[in-house]
């Protein structure tokens, strides 16, 4: 069993979504500390042919609190105020009506409070959006900790134990946090995923934006195209 293990991020990349249908099971890694400038409440969109930073507020949020801990601050204002800047943005790419309606319809289903239910659950929308099979858990219901100090590599060797992993896929930029023999004691074979250079039209033909937000591909290929984005991909 194909196992990856991620912090869930808000409307993440392209190559998260890679990761994510590379495996058989997706572990929402939500009970480790909010990492402070990251991209668990943030991203970036397209802006007048320029990369735009959008960011969730998050109420005392802090690196000493676990991401299932912390709250949004005011999330209906928030999310009235970002549906306005993506039709503003992107009113005129060619899958906006689909996709808008889609991002409409999600951010309306739940009057969020928490963060990493929030990220967790674009996650796992846009996954159902595109007709990918993977199964999504969450680290803080899995009782993987049982009372001792495990440092970063161990929670995750400890919950491919308890999950039957075989294979674990990590993104490329984990090489310095793992140890392959550590993983070879367990028989769980250690991949790390690259994306391929993908590019794909969005508003000018002579300059492309990359590493957007997930909404930014999908605004500009529709779901068939997007899925053969999910395959280009190295894997070491």
């Amino acid at each position: 069993m194909k196992l990856a293990i991620m912090q869930p991020y808000l409307f993440p990349y392209l190559g998260y979504f890679q990761l994510v249908n590379a495996v058989d099971k997706f572990i929402f890694f939500d009970d480790v500390n909010f990492i402070n400038k990251g991209w668990i409440n943030r991203n970036q969109m397209l802006q007048q042919n320029e990369a735009y930073r959008f960011t969730l507020p998050l109420n005392k949020a802090s690196q000493n609190r676990m991401i299932n801990e912390i709250e949004i601050t005011d999330f209906i204002k928030w999310r009235k105020e970002f549906l306005k800047l993506i039709e503003l943005n992107y009113k005129k790419a060619p899958f906006f009506l689909a996709i808008f309606s889609w991002l409409n319809d999600f951010l309306f289903s739940k009057e969020y409070r928490l963060i990493g239910e929030l990220t967790a659950d674009s996650v796992k929308s846009i996954a159902g959006l595109l007709g990918l099979t993977t199964q999504f858990e969450f680290s803080s219901r899995l009782n993987y900790r049982t009372g001792e100090n495990l440092d970063g590599e161990s929670k995750i060797l400890r919950i491919c134990e308890m999950m039957g992993a075989d294979v674990y896929i990590n993104p490329k930029n984990g090489v310095d946090l793992y140890n392959p023999e550590h993983f070879n004691e367990k028989n769980i074979k250690l991949n790390f995923i690259c994306m391929d250079d993908i590019i794909y039209h969005q508003f000018q033909t002579d300059k492309f934006v990359p590493y957007l937000s997930m909404i930014d591909v999908l605004m500009f290929n529709d779901v068939e195209q997007t899925r053969m984005f999910l395959n280009r991909f190295t894997l070491n």
